[in-house]
């Protein structure tokens, strides 16, 4: 499946190997490997050995890896990945974008279109999502795009040797479907 989506500001597409460079450069940021748990600092080696196993994880549908490209720079400026549970028809959206990015809206606009995608071309039924209980802007970017809170995991996660709560959001087809009707 040859995948590019797009949105008003947005290309959303697979990685190739010519993106480790940037991608290693967006990740290589203490803040951001703070609140994912990605290692700091972020090699090289990290990036080529992640965008080496992406096609064959896209080509068996069970997970959907993505680079979220601004249409007006042309540059990597995030990442969004849509991990498919084939048994129960349900996929588990995660994503994070560069720090220079932060607070324009690209983390909602890719989340939606990236919604979209899981429920009009794959056919799941639940999109969920987590974010550490402290990202506030995570949060925000769910909320916006449509997910409802369904609870929280207590000290879910160890990162930096403290154990994070964790919020976990969802949406259903049936609700998607509400939503894209109005």
């Amino acid at each position: 499946m040859a995948i590019k989506l797009k949105s008003e500001r947005l290309c959303i597409e697979p990685f190739t190997k010519n993106d480790a460079c940037r991608i290693k450069e967006l990740a290589n940021d203490k803040e951001l490997a703070d609140i994912l748990g990605l290692p700091y600092p972020y090699e090289l080696k990290f990036a080529q050995d992640w965008i080496d196993i992406q096609p064959e994880l896209i080509r068996q549908g069970v997970e959907y890896p993505l680079g979220i490209i601004s249409k007006e720079s042309g540059e990597i400026v995030g990442t969004i990945t849509l991990r498919i549970d084939k048994v129960n028809n349900r996929g588990e959206l995660g994503y994070w974008i560069g720090q220079d990015y932060w607070g324009k809206g690209f983390a909602t606009e890719a989340v939606t279109r990236m919604i979209n995608f899981g429920f009009i071309e794959l056919g799941l039924n639940r999109i969920w999502a987590s974010a550490i209980s402290r990202n506030k802007s995570s949060i925000r970017v769910l909320e916006k795009s449509g997910l409802r809170k369904e609870g929280t995991l207590r000290q879910n996660r160890l990162l930096l040797d403290t154990y994070e709560d964790v919020d976990v959001y969802g949406l259903l087809k049936t609700e998607y479907n509400v939503i894209t009707r109005k």
